[in-house]
């Protein structure tokens, strides 16, 4: 940051009193003197001295009008602008002065200042007032050099809020990043002594085990960077930086000193990092006023590929600033190995009749097999010489790879067919009713006549149908005139269950509770029809997340399938149906399964 009032700033001048002083006419010399107009440090035709003074010669005779070697307006000073005195050599228009008649104005050729024209130049800008100085449609104070800006234009850094200006509460913006473990109240605003700005931050640790403070996450371009930062107090301190994984870190610096010091970190990013680098300051063993971080700048250095922009399959080379194919992507075949093709989207694929994988092959018959070291399609057996360790899995003859062998199964997740659960010891799919089925009737072939409080006796399944026992202990609230059985079409055994609800509200309806042996069981349960439904888990463990409706609009039968962890004492399946359509019959529900993994 640049302060104001520095000592790069012009000083201030005292405009002379125009109404009373005597116009430039008769012997007076006209705005000038022996020195170089608007140049280097030199105040113009100020200080103390009495403007256009008597004996000094015209600007005339060998000297070139307003010019010379130097640049003009150049150096750390500001443009004549503002309330300073216009450029020397000329005198502003002012009030009833008279112009300067009888000399030649600072110009060979130029209109005199006089009568109505604009003065110092043709139609350009007079040098006055708030107007543009010395320009016309130019850049003002230009050339070789930079114009008058004080000095070198601010470093911008690409770290955000790096004067820790602002803050919300106690907190710095843009600060305390995700890989941050130093905490809150150990991070202090303080408002007085900042080495820029009005602000900075201590950071305090003072134990011999090392915190992070870090920046929020930011977005880098791949490149070389280098961070200064100004510290001060007593502690250690060091840098790292996170992208995807943790960098090195640098060594420890000792501070112990009460005025500011400045460190340098530099780093390179080998690839862009998107919304995950944080620079990290690590600081220990901390005492007395801790230590004080502040002017955190970090500029990258530009590169070749700066300006250089590539398709996006292609990368910039700064070393060659050309565009290279990125791994696997192609301009063309010569870019990919000698069994590769480059197809339309600038990408490697295998080429016609050559192969990577006994897959490959399979269109080929009497050539089976993919000879990985020629990448071509050869006759043999795929499976020749592949031993399956895991009795449910078999080998692929079209593959060569060992996958599940049919009616075989890891979970009840691979029972798809007509067999819905798996038997773990077996690995082999198995019907609902089997042993391995912690859900007892899930295929609602048992029914009986049960007597329902404040609803009489109704025909409902075995094992379902639990009731109610208050907010803690839910249990089935829908009627019992909407279930019912169905055997016109099922999907295991000769019976399914039915919900009639034609209504938008769904309604629980759930399975009476019993304990669940420790082990990650997998479930499913088969439906169809027309509405929606969801499912619950409630037990000693209390509401598993419920899931979203799933909207039912087929005759086939689908799986739904879901797990949970056993463990659990009165654990109970709830079963949520609504706006069922009479058109299919509304909806059934079948082979309810659990199985342990």
């Amino acid at each position: 940051m640049v302060a104001c009032g520095d000592g790069d700033s012009d000083p201030v001048v005292v405009v002379p009193d125009a109404g009373h002083q005597v116009p430039d006419s008769g012997n007076g010399t006209p705005d000038s003197g022996g020195g170089t107009p608007d140049s280097g440090g030199d105040l113009p035709d100020a200080g103390g001295e009495p403007p256009d003074a008597g004996g000094e010669l015209p600007d005339a005779g060998g000297e070139v009008p307003d010019a010379g070697g130097e640049i003009p307006d150049a150096g750390g000073e500001l443009p004549d602008a503002g309330g300073e005195i216009p450029d020397a050599g000329v005198t502003p228009d002012a009030g009833n002065e008279t112009p300067d008649a009888g000399v030649t104005p600072d110009a060979g050729n130029e209109t005199p200042d006089a009568g109505n024209e604009t003065p110092d130049a043709g139609n350009e800008t007079p040098d006055a007032g708030n107007e543009t100085p010395d320009a016309g449609s130019e850049t003002p104070d230009a050339g070789g050099g930079t114009p008058d800006a004080g000095g070198e234009p601010p470093v911008v850094s690409v770290i955000t809020n790096w004067g820790f200006e602002a803050w919300s509460g106690s907190l710095p913006d843009a600060w305390l990043g995700s890989k941050s473990n130093l905490a809150g109240s150990d991070v202090q605003k303080v408002t007085s002594g900042a080495f820029e700005g009005s602000n900075a931050a201590r950071l305090t640790n003072a134990s011999s085990t090392h915190r992070r403070f870090t920046t929020a996450a930011n977005t880098l371009l791949a490149g070389r960077y280098t961070c200064t930062y100004q510290v001060r107090g007593t502690g250690e301190i060091r840098n790292a930086f996170f992208d995807d994984d943790y960098s090195s870190y640098t060594g420890y610096t000792s501070v112990d000193t009460s005025t500011w010091r400045q460190l340098t970190y530099t780093f390179n990013l080998a690839g862009d990092v998107f919304d995950t680098f944080e620079l990290i300051f690590s600081i220990r063993n901390t005492s007395g006023e801790h230590l004080t971080l502040d002017d955190v700048r970090c500029t990258r250095a530009p590169q070749p590929c700066d300006t250089v922009t590539c398709e996006p399959w292609a990368k910039c080379d700064n070393t060659t600033v050309t565009c290279e194919p990125l791994a696997g992507r192609c301009y063309d075949t010569v870019d990919c190995n000698e069994w590769q093709t480059c197809d339309a989207t600038n990408t490697c694929v295998t080429a016609e009749n050559r192969c990577v994988r006994h897959a490959d092959c399979a269109g080929t018959p009497e050539t089976p097999v993919c000879q990985t070291s020629t990448h071509q399609c050869i006759p043999g057996n795929p499976c020749a010489g592949v031993t399956c360790s895991n009795p449910a899995t078999t080998c692929n003859p079209t593959s060569g790879v060992c996958e599940l062998a049919p009616g075989a199964c890891f979970t009840t997740y691979d029972c798809v067919g007509a067999l819905p659960a798996c038997d773990s010891a077996t690995k082999r799919c198995v019907p609902a009713d089997h042993a391995s089925n912690i859900i007892r009737n899930g295929g609602f072939e048992s029914w009986n006549v049960y007597s329902i409080p404040y609803q009489g006796n109704h025909l409902i399944p075995d094992y379902w149908y639990g009731m109610d026992n208050g907010l803690a202990d839910p249990g089935t609230e829908i009627r019992a005139t909407r279930l019912k059985q169905y055997t016109a079409a099922v999907h295991g055994g000769t019976t399914a269950l039915q919900f009639i609800v034609p209504i938008e509200v769904a309604e629980r309806f759930s399975l009476e509770k019993f304990n669940v042996p420790s082990g990650n069981y997998s479930c499913s349960y088969r439906v169809r029809g027309h509405g929606t439904i969801r499912h619950r888990i409630y037990s000693s463990a209390g509401w598993n997340p419920q899931t979203d409706f799933l909207t039912v609009d087929s005759d086939e039968w689908q799986p739904v399938f879901f797990k949970f962890a056993g463990n659990v004492r009165d654990w109970r399946l709830f079963l949520y149906p609504s706006r069922s359509v009479a058109d299919r019959d509304h909806l059934q529900v079948d082979d309810v399964v659990c199985t342990k993994d």
